[in-house]
């Protein structure tokens, strides 16, 4: 567990600096295009991609694929791990350029899909279908990149691939500052940028590969038993792990129908949520399933016990008060990053709200994602599949229902309950060996702490929080806000004893006294 913590806290370190320029892009985006029809059809264009780019670079390729992987290296069939890798290689970039082609000849129509609110006669459409075509290589790069990274984190290289998503939005920060103004519609050199940052994010991986070997053809493979086992389980592997990324999808095509912008709030308000979930449960379980597969290949029920109860009960600890924050700090926080330029009040207000919805499935999300790892490190994919599928199914009944009455907050708040679903799907049905009563206890020892923990924070943003003073007033205060909330958690999970905090401490003074 000692370890799996050490790994976790590099990923997240590397996660954060990620999140932190990602932020970086979007303000950029925000002040230059704001919520307007530009920025609308850039995020519905990038929106399949992002789709794709969670899907598989976040995990769901590896979740398939590590298990099977680490089977071989585990074994000592060194051999055949790098014939797997070189035979999913091929076949990924087959159906990478086969989809490419196709998206070329069916950009038009999957627009129409995709936001079936923009009618085919108006400029924002137009725009969409080109800024589609030009970013389909990315495509090809991200199927590529997912497997690349699933292997070196197989192979206990968690840095490389977590340091990753830092190159693409280098790259796309640089394009919006110097490139965009080049172009007639300055949104091209976003897309132009996406394209440049994942060939670039590619050629990052190709080193470490070489290093650890798996670069050597004369173990190549045209269809090798390992991938054809992973083809058989993707499809279910990515209805059960990507159910949360489907959902805003389906919301932001019901979002296409509503005024502009809407897409625009919905976007901006999941990269927010977007920065806890990928700091803790991303982190946590990209080094979780590689550790869970060895122990199942091991034979080792114990320790698997032990490891997810402990990362569970860590993730849920943190999350939590994290959903807390966002609610209390949404306005400041989306006022603070995204308020300049084109991005004005009217736009920063219904961001606020959007967020305010969607954050509060985070513990939903983040849970989601721990349990779907655990189970396909077990190799049980029927429930996480049959989860994902009930969570997809209530999100298109709640965005329909709810689009009317409550616009583009009422499909925050039904990518939410959507997800809550699911995830009491998976709850209620956890393996055998694993007792729901110290995670209940432990989620509702966090929502006690984190509810007092917010009217503290709201009363202290009362007093500190004010544009007065300009950005840089209103970064301190928010500065301050965070770190109350935070100095408030910790001591009051001290002094309630809190097992995490003693988890915590423990595994501090062992890793010190080394």
């Amino acid at each position: 567990m000692k370890k799996i913590l050490k790994n976790t806290v590099s990923v997240s370190v590397l996660t954060f600096a990620s999140r932190v320029f990602g932020v970086v892009r979007d303000s950029l985006i925000a002040m230059v295009f704001g919520a307007s029809a530009p920025s609308d059809a850039f995020f519905i264009a990038f929106r399949p991609f992002d789709l794709l780019r969670k899907m598989f670079s976040d995990g769901i390729l590896s979740i398939s694929f590590v298990p099977i992987f680490s089977s071989y290296v585990e074994n000592n069939r060194k051999d055949q791990a790098i014939a797997m890798f070189l035979s999913g290689l091929f076949i990924l970039s087959v159906v990478g350029v086969f989809l490419i082609i196709s998206g070329i000849f069916l950009a038009p129509l999957l627009v129409k899909i995709l936001a079936p609110g923009f009618l085919t006669t108006t400029y924002t459409y137009s725009l969409t279908v080109i800024l589609l075509k030009i970013m389909l290589p990315y495509l090809l790069i991200i199927l590529v990149l997912a497997l690349c990274m699933g292997v070196l984190n197989s192979l206990g290289n968690f840095t490389t691939p977590a340091a990753t998503p830092i190159v693409l939005n280098l790259v796309v920060i640089l394009f919006a500052l110097f490139i965009c103004s080049y172009f007639e519609s300055p949104v091209i050199g976003l897309a132009l940028g996406v394209i440049i940052g994942g060939i670039a994010q590619l050629a990052l991986q190709v080193p470490f590969l070489i290093h650890h070997g798996m670069i050597n053809f004369s173990f190549f493979s045209w269809l090798h038993p390992g991938v054809v086992r992973v083809g058989k389980i993707m499809i279910p592997c990515i209805v059960g792990a990507a159910s949360y990324q489907i959902n805003i999808m389906v919301a932001g095509v019901f979002a296409s129908k509503l005024s502009q912008g809407s897409v625009s709030f919905l976007y901006y308000a999941d990269r927010l949520v977007q920065f806890p979930l990928a700091l803790f449960a991303v982190s946590f379980s990209t080094v979780f399933l590689p550790a869970l597969s060895k122990k199942t290949g091991l034979g080792k029920q114990d320790e698997i016990t032990e490891v997810f109860m402990g990362g569970a009960k860590l993730v849920f600890f943190v999350t939590i008060p994290a959903m807390a924050g966002l609610m209390v700090l949404g306005t400041p926080i989306v006022t603070l990053l995204f308020k300049q330029g084109a991005f004005d009040a009217s736009a920063v207000q219904s961001t606020a709200d959007c967020l305010f919805y969607l954050v509060l499935g985070l513990w939903s999300y983040a849970g989601t994602r721990l349990f779907v790892t655990l189970h396909y490190s077990l190799s049980s994919f029927r429930l996480p599949f049959i989860a994902g599928l009930i969570s997809i199914g209530i999100n298109l009944v709640f965005c329909w229902a709810l689009i009317d009455p409550f616009g583009f907050k009422g499909l925050a708040m039904s990518v939410s309950l959507a997800s809550m679903a699911g995830f009491g799907v998976l709850f209620v049905n956890m393996p055998g060996t694993l007792s729901r009563i110290p995670l209940i206890v432990c989620a509702c020892r966090a929502l006690f702490l984190s509810v007092i923990m917010y009217f503290c924070v709201r009363w202290a943003a009362k007093l500190l929080l004010t544009e007065e003073f300009g950005k840089l007033g209103l970064g301190v205060g928010v500065f301050a806000c965070i770190l109350l909330g935070v100095f408030f958690f910790i001591v009051a999970s001290i002094l309630f004893a809190s097992p995490e905090i003693k988890m915590v401490k423990q595994m501090i003074k062992k890793e010190s006294s080394q």
